[in-house]
């Protein structure tokens, strides 16, 4: 099974050292894995699909990636290679068109260009895994593969052959301008800022981590909030490294407004009746979708705001309780109690 991330996230333009790295020396969560025996291997997939002169060249694909081609043909790109009743040369021949296109082989061109060189990323994406093999050693991830989607994949966790994906696609840089050209609905402009390849790393191991926190139905917003405080605090611990923006998605500024205004957030959901509210469709909507802002705080906000609250509490209960192995914290459901016995109250 595939756990998917189909849009990705966001900082803004800035340099991706200053964005992506903080200081180690006073973060509790870096550790020295230097030692470990790890090394995480780079498959160029769509090197090998691009270079095929024939359907043959396309069936022989089966056999040199049998791992990740079924993947790509029946999850990836499904809706533009599978037809009611086709076996596994019809696969092929539909495939063999797709690359064919003239729009393709472009697309393939800038792709190439843009990501010549692909071992910075690789690399990163290793101590991360390094960082994954850490905490949960059943799940040890050894490799990455690179592809192009047509759009729709940025970053893929194959849970089943613990791999990581991704689609080189979606990370032309936002002035890319075929984005532009693509529908509004699913291409709006917030989200195309955010296609960056600094994105690559975090945006990888956000697919692991909504595999690895168990999917939890929450009827109250606090329950919501706790829910997504998990995920963005495990990145925390698997890209402690990286910059709060990374992992939440946000984009330059939109960190320091949270810190700003996070007791005025607090106040206005407490006088409210936000944090234990259960209607869902109207909580999910406001504090935790995706978006430009959330509408509740002003134009200025960041969105998701509802889990950025979630995060301060997760590491607020963390602190209270070092003594907690991460597996028993994952299997906590009470998030409500967990709330609780944070004693967060900004």
């Amino acid at each position: 099974m595939l756990n998917k991330t189909k849009i990705l996230h966001n900082v803004c333009i800035v340099s991706i050292l200053t964005i992506s790295l903080i200081s180690c020396g006073d973060n509790p969560h870096v550790k020295d894995l230097s030692n470990m025996d790890l090394t995480l291997n780079t498959t160029r997939f769509e090197q090998d699909l691009f270079s095929s002169r024939s359907v043959e060249d396309i069936l022989k694909l089966r056999e040199k990636h049998p791992d990740f081609y079924p993947v790509y043909v029946n999850d990836i790109i499904a809706a533009n290679v599978q037809i009611p009743g086709a076996n596994d040369t019809d696969i092929a021949v539909e495939l063999y068109k797709y690359i064919s296109h003239r729009d393709m082989d472009s697309l393939y061109s800038i792709v190439q260009s843009d990501f010549t060189d692909f071992s910075t990323y690789s690399d990163e994406l290793e101590v991360a895994s390094k960082y994954i093999s850490y905490y949960f050693p059943d799940d040890t991830i050894n490799s990455v593969t690179t592809f192009i989607s047509t759009f729709q994949y940025g970053a893929v966790y194959d849970q089943v052959h613990k791999s990581f994906g991704v689609g080189l696609d979606m990370y032309l840089g936002s002035d890319f301008e075929v984005y532009g050209l693509l529908n509004p609905e699913n291409f709006p402009m917030y989200r195309i800022r955010k296609f960056e390849p600094y994105r690559i790393v975090s945006n990888c191991v956000q697919t692991y981590v909504d595999y690895k926190v168990p999917t939890f139905n929450d009827t109250k917003f606090i329950e919501k909030a706790v829910y997504e405080g998990k995920k963005l605090y495990l990145l925390d611990l698997l890209i402690p490294t990286a910059h709060d923006s990374l992992k939440i998605n946000y984009t330059q500024g939109q960190i320091e407004w949270c810190k700003d205004h996070e007791q005025n957030m607090w106040k206005y959901m407490v006088q409210k009746d936000v944090l234990f509210s259960s209607d869902k469709n109207e909580y999910q909507k406001h504090y935790f979708n995706d978006g430009p802002f959330t509408s509740t705080f002003g134009n200025d906000s960041p969105p998701r705001t509802g889990a950025w609250i979630g995060w301060q509490i997760i590491r607020q209960y963390m602190a209270s309780n070092p003594e907690m192995s991460i597996h028993d914290w994952l299997k906590d459901t009470d998030h409500a109690a967990i709330f609780q016995k944070s004693g967060y109250r900004p």
